[in-house]
């Protein structure tokens, strides 16, 4: 029967040769066939090592430290892949894992002044790039217009600029010409925006930080929301930043000090500004430090700024005067009251300007996030001192309550130098599978299930971007055996590095321990989440049989905190080198293909039944046609029912496999054509 098999194999490789992007389904394998499903080397990796190399720069190209960055998946922009820090010259380098399939990121300083969402290109498993900037930003960056998208290009074509709509009683009309992205033409030299001003004004209007709650004092009817010319003045305005999912444009109109507009009926004309309020890369074509004179104003005179939502049209090229407004003057805003404040100004004493930033949606339906930097930019003046400052609020001087470098506002541990920020691995919202086979040394049904374990790591972190401490949960999702596998996760570090573990599962007494909760006997540090599954589940033999048993985990919090704090090059990469304990004999390990045994290894066991594990060869836990006892996914992995062969079950397992991951990347997603649904095992 087997030699019938392959011979069948023979004429469907032969076959499958003769067609240069044949790329059908391949028929499921017996595991101990003698014809290799991989190429030597290969070891079942799901997912690739990516080398981050930023770099975060001001609009005059100095360094920015201390932002945090997050890392996003394209579709799932609200649980972070990874998280650090920039250093002290701005820059983040680091290591970062993604599933194969993966070719692009999304990297967001959270941070005003910085373009948000950037996507991040993997060129050749590496993305180098600058965020910030004189151009705005540059290298393996790609704009991202609407989520996903191309930039639109700044050009000299010229256009129709004659405002759209009318309202009864104001004349609108363009401050100056402008391109075709609508950034004005009449910009001065850009004006540099230094480090400590934005940090100044991050500390002010942070990112997801809502004013009504952080900063209510800058909501009061007391506080100005209008520049008072108190003496003959030029005014120029310069943008700074923009956060917002719009095409925002923005206007000013003006009015006696004395009598300030009570209705739209009061307001003669409004002069538009910047036609495009949006950042390059992100829609538009401002840039940060983009100066713009908007005139010379009497003392007595008061100017009012207008935010015009989504009011530029990227096809007419115009600004559509139609479009929802929301105005430095609160009665002017039809909302209801205690919502109708769209605008914060604050006053900086040391660069002698005046800070306005917006909220752009309605305030009293719940839409808005109540930033107010849905558009921000500043106001200065010659004479300096042309601006009233009476009831202007002042601008935040960030804090750093424990001196680690890190802003109170961004600092997820404010009082504890020791600690800064959180990262998650595979991320915040997404655990980690591990799928394996539990007869080695010889092989089984390779339906993957008889101990399917998902895992998430949440790492502490200081402001070196050194990780303190190692949160870890393992949860079984699947138990096709009957026997007592336990569940083991090696670290590249040694034990000593290791101050203390708590929260293991540890019943069946077969591991020894050190004083700091790892395995004795280990030169690496070595944790044991559980030593037998009935620990964690109620019976064996569950959760793999459609119909069948089923049973709910319960969840092991592995608390690892580290003697000293260590390098991302130190800590490594998840999921580490996680393998099982067959029915609890200690010597008898399963790793992931390629990973190392441990030092309580039993080595006599290699060579042996189907294994072919040779250190010459750096081969590991694999057999001679190259089939592995276990594969790793950073997300959820829908796994086989029992005793449904792998690649019978996943029509693109042995492609996949045979290319040496190089085609069909995504064979285990769930996309049509990629799976027999009926096959994978649901409860």
């Amino acid at each position: 029967m087997k030699r019938q098999l392959l011979c069948a194999m023979a004429c469907v490789a032969l076959m499958a040769s003769c067609k240069k992007t044949d790329n059908a389904p391949q028929e499921p394998v017996d595991p101990v066939e003698t014809n290799p499903i991989a190429p030597d080397g290969f070891n079942f990796t799901t997912s690739k090592e990516v080398s981050v190399n930023v770099a975060l720069k001001t609009n005059d190209d100095k360094p920015l430290s201390g932002v945090l960055v997050n890392f996003y998946s394209t579709t799932n922009v609200k649980s972070a892949l990874f998280t650090a820090l920039s250093d002290a010259n701005g820059n983040i380098a680091a290591k970062i894992v993604v599933p194969a399939y993966m070719d692009t990121v999304l990297i967001d300083p959270s941070y005003i002044g910085l373009l948000r969402n950037a996507l991040g290109i993997i060129n050749g498993n590496s993305i180098s790039c600058t965020i910030g900037g004189s151009e705005g930003y540059s290298g393996d960056i790609k704009a991202n217009e609407t989520n996903i998208g191309d930039q639109l290009v700044a050009s000299t074509l010229s256009y129709d600029h004659s405002v759209t709509g009318k309202e009864s009683g104001i004349t609108y009309s363009y401050l100056g010409g402008y391109d075709n992205n609508g950034r004005p033409d009449n910009r001065e030299a850009s004006a540099a925006i230094s480090a400590e001003l934005l940090s100044f004004i991050n500390a002010s209007l942070p990112e997801q930080k809502p004013v009504p709650t952080y900063h209510p004092d800058f909501l009061t009817e007391s506080a100005a929301t209008n520049l008072s010319i108190e003496k003959l003045s030029d005014v120029w305005v310069t943008f700074v930043h923009e956060g917002a999912g719009y095409y925002n444009s923005l206007g000013y109109y003006t009015y006696k000090t004395a009598n300030p507009p009570k209705s739209l009926s009061d307001i003669d004309a409004i002069k538009i500004a910047i036609p495009n309020a949006s950042l390059s890369g992100s829609g538009g074509a401002m840039r940060s430090g983009d100066k713009i004179k908007i005139g010379r104003f009497d003392a007595g005179t008061s100017i009012g700024f207008v935010l015009l939502q989504n009011a530029w049209n990227s096809s007419t090229r115009k600004v559509n005067t139609d479009a929802t407004k929301f105005f430095g003057d609160d009665l002017l805003n039809n909302e209801k009251a205690g919502y109708k404040r769209h605008t914060v100004l604050l006053y900086d004493d040391k660069n002698k300007l005046f800070l306005q930033g917006f909220e752009d949606l309605q305030r009293d339906n719940g839409s808005s996030d109540n930033d107010f930097n849905d558009l921000i930019f500043y106001a200065t003046s010659n004479p300096v001192d042309g601006i009233s400052v009476d009831k202007v609020n002042p601008i935040d001087k960030p804090i750093d309550s424990d001196g680690d470098g890190v802003t109170d506002v961004y600092d997820k541990f404010p009082n504890d130098a020791t600690k800064a920020y959180i990262q998650y691995f595979p991320s915040k919202d997404v655990w980690g599978t591990l799928a394996f086979e539990d007869l080695w040394p010889s092989t089984g049904d390779y339906d993957l299930n008889d101990l399917v374990v998902n895992y998430q790591y949440t790492f502490i972190n200081n402001a070196l971007n050194k990780t303190v401490q190692i949160n870890a949960d393992y949860t079984i999702k699947g138990l096709g055996a009957t026997k007592k596998n336990g569940f083991a996760v090696q670290f590249p570090f040694t034990q000593d590095k290791v101050k203390s573990v708590t929260g293991q599962v540890l019943k069946a007494g077969y591991i020894k321990q050190n004083v700091n909760g790892t395995e004795a006997g280990q030169k690496n540090a070595v944790i044991v989440p559980f030593d037998d599954p009935k620990s964690m589940v109620s019976d064996l033999y569950v959760n793999t049989t459609i119909g069948g048993p089923y049973a709910k985990s319960d969840t092991a919090h592995v608390v690892v905190t580290l003697a000293s704090a260590l390098t991302a090059a130190e800590l490594g990469s998840g999921p580490f080198n996680p393998f099982i304990i067959l029915s609890q004999q200690r010597g008898y390990e399963v790793h992931l293909p390629g990973k190392l045994p441990t030092d309580l290894a039993d080595a006599k066991l290699f060579g042996t039944g189907e294994d072919r594990t040779s250190a010459a060869k750096a081969k590991y836990y694999l057999t001679a046609n190259n089939w592995p006892w276990a594969l790793s996914f950073v997300e959820d992995f829908e796994y086989p029912s029992e005793g449904n062969n792998i690649s019978k079950v996943y029509n693109y397992f042995l492609k996949w496999a045979e290319t040496g991951g190089m085609q069909n990347v995504d064979w285990y997603k769930n996309v049509s054509g990629n799976r027999k649904n009926d096959l994978i095992y649901k409860h």
